[in-house]
């Protein structure tokens, strides 16, 4: 290798929050028509991908120490999120937390600490069938 190389390394959290769909603004018989049953509060496993790129170190053979990257995703993101009312977080003020707006504010927890030429995916899966990309601005 000679060090220019660059690789792509994911690492898979989990954790469980809870939320529900409204929208202050409308009434209650509009949220319902946009959103159903999802206006009430319920919960999901979650599960958080986050990818990091750059240069593969030619002396560890690592893009990042995963062990590091464990540490910034868990304070910054799963000790947040883990067993939280996701519609009380400020990061939501204003903003219905769907799976996407979960997405983004993951990314904006994440970027100032790992770089945004570092940080390259945050994938958030909400189940089995859902689940969103996020690469960022």
């Amino acid at each position: 290798m000679t060090g220019r190389e660059v690789g792509y390394s994911t690492r898979a959290f989990t954790f469980a929050a809870g939320h529900r769909y409204h929208v202050d603004g409308w009434s209650p018989e509009e949220n319902r028509r946009v959103f159903g049953a999802l206006t009430v509060a319920h919960g999901h496993n979650y599960t958080l991908e986050v990818t990091v790129r750059g240069p593969i170190d030619a002396r560890t053979g690592m893009v990042m120490d995963l062990a590091e990257l464990k540490r910034i995703v868990g304070e910054a993101v799963v000790s947040r999120f883990d067993h939280a009312d996701l519609n009380a977080d400020l990061l939501f003020a204003g903003k219905v937390p769907t799976t996407e707006n979960i997405a983004v504010a993951t990314w904006g927890l994440l970027a100032p600490k790992l770089g945004t030429e570092r940080l390259w995916r945050v994938r958030l899966r909400e189940d089995p069938t859902l689940y969103v990309d996020y690469f960022g601005r």
